[in-house]
């Protein structure tokens, strides 16, 4: 018998081990003697139905030589998913913004100025280089009957005077039966709310930032001239679902207000009711950006205090948390087949950024860097094939350290630019590690606590 190593052993109480296996989010609970017998590798002392459900929960295989077929049959499959994986589409309509967050991450670039390009022309460019590269991808994979998605971001995408060419990004996009989401700070979001409306059918959501009550959000998130933009987002925010909008609502999280995200979730409560429209989830930053690295919490120590808030304000469970191991741990508690991965992320795999200076990048964080560009799309279109492939290869079956790492599957070899902005370097070349041992085993226990 051969028992995988992609297997995650958590004592439970003083009789019982939780036994997880990395690859399928298998979960079980096992007395202690049955442990130390798998452990031990003596399975010819367990009875033969555990025998038995530890061989169909892929636990267990009769010979390491099936396991090895196993493990080459799962890594084809997902291979063969992440290639043909749908393409998305970021568009960075201007690199101009009305904030002045103290954490922003674009301005460590310095990020000025676009082309000479009128703003439609630039998207009519934006647009023909997407309509190449689904060419590309169908004559290679076939039509997808997925929904080919569209993202604008920034700089701030939603400035007033950014009105028409936004309305013309709505328009390339329903022409082509594609789905559109922004990334904006949401204040001046109330002078589009009739271009929304005109196109809801193609609008699947914005995503604004909160980071928390009045005088915490208007020290983080605020105007050049200090004034703080609290008040004016949820504003915008109400405005939003009372026509029909969904919001997911971002909260970046950090030592500065971590201890207050109480009181943001009792001010959402209030405020929206649960309403359906309304997505809050909390993102732990791994990167402080300008501020620097002071304020950044350990994800661990995040995890139990997001919990500890929770067991005291039952309206904190209004926020979806964004850990890292969180997809297969939901997987877990929910009961449904966990995907396995070989790249973290779409970077890896048919992600394209088009900005307005016509700079072609694979990952959002890179965007604005030149250090971090794949391409260009004008005068010509020119990818270095040799980054490209880079990004392509950011797989656990090409990373060194990966290939035997027992949590690869969930990992996909982490985020790259996790720390970009502290050490000034995103090698796509080397893994981003996470303590998922530690991250796993907190968050399994934390919610067994629980129920």
């Amino acid at each position: 018998m051969y028992l995988i190593k992609e297997i995650e052993f958590i004592d439970y109480n003083d009789n019982e081990v939780i036994m997880i296996n990395l690859i399928n989010g298998a979960t079980d609970i096992i007395e202690k003697d049955i442990y130390d017998k798998i452990i031990s590798n003596e399975f010819n002392k367990l009875d033969q139905t555990i025998v038995n459900s530890l061989l169909e929960r892929k636990y267990l295989f009769e010979n390491e030589v099936e396991y090895n077929n196993f493990i080459a049959s799962v890594d084809a499959r997902i291979e063969e998913l992440e290639k043909k994986a749908t393409p998305n589409f970021l568009v960075v309509p201007s690199y101009a913004c009305n904030l002045q967050c103290i954490y922003c991450y674009e301005q460590t670039y310095m990020i000025k100025g676009t082309t000479d390009i009128d703003p439609l022309k630039m998207v009519d460019l934006q647009f023909e280089r997407i309509d190449k590269i689904m060419e590309v991808y169908e004559n290679k994979h076939g039509k997808t009957t997925d929904d080919i998605r569209i993202t604008i971001m920034g700089g701030e995408p939603l400035l007033r005077c950014n009105i028409k060419t936004i309305s013309y990004i709505f328009e390339q996009t329903k022409k082509r039966n594609y789905t559109l989401d922004i990334v904006s700070n949401g204040v001046d979001l109330n002078h589009y709310i009739d271009l929304f409306n005109k196109y809801k059918d193609t609008l699947d959501h914005i995503q604004i930032t909160v980071d928390g009550v009045k005088e915490i959000h208007d020290k983080r998130r605020i105007f050049r001239d200090g004034r703080g933009s609290f008040d004016l987002i949820m504003n915008n925010i109400h405005l939003s679902i009372e026509n029909g909008i969904t919001i997911v609502l971002r909260v970046n999280v950090d030592a500065t207000n971590i201890n207050e995200l109480s009181q943001l979730a009792d001010t959402l409560v209030k405020e929206f009711n649960y309403n359906e429209k309304l997505l809050p989830y909390l993102y732990l930053l791994q990167d402080g950006g300008c501020s620097g690295e002071a304020n950044i919490v350990n994800e661990k120590i995040g995890i139990e205090k997001i919990f500890e808030l929770e067991d005291k304000n039952s309206n904190m469970s209004i926020f979806r948390k964004k850990f890292h191991p969180a997809d297969f741990i939901e997987s877990i508690f929910n009961d449904v087949p966990y995907q396995p991965v070989l790249r973290h992320c779409g970077a890896s795999k048919n992600q394209f950024i088009l900005d307005c200076k016509s700079n072609v990048y694979k990952c959002w964080h890179g965007i604005g860097n030149n250090d971090y560009r794949v391409g260009t799309f004008y005068p010509k279109y020119e990818l270095d094939e040799e980054k490209i492939n880079a990004w392509f290869n950011r797989s656990v079956r090409v990373l060194g350290k990966c290939k035997n790492c027992k949590y690869r599957y969930i990992c996909g070899t982490g985020c790259p630019a996790a720390k970009h902005m502290s050490e000034n370097n995103m090698n796509i070349k080397e893994p981003s590690c996470v303590e998922y041992n530690e991250l796993i085993k907190t968050i399994i226990l934390e919610k067994m606590k629980r129920i």
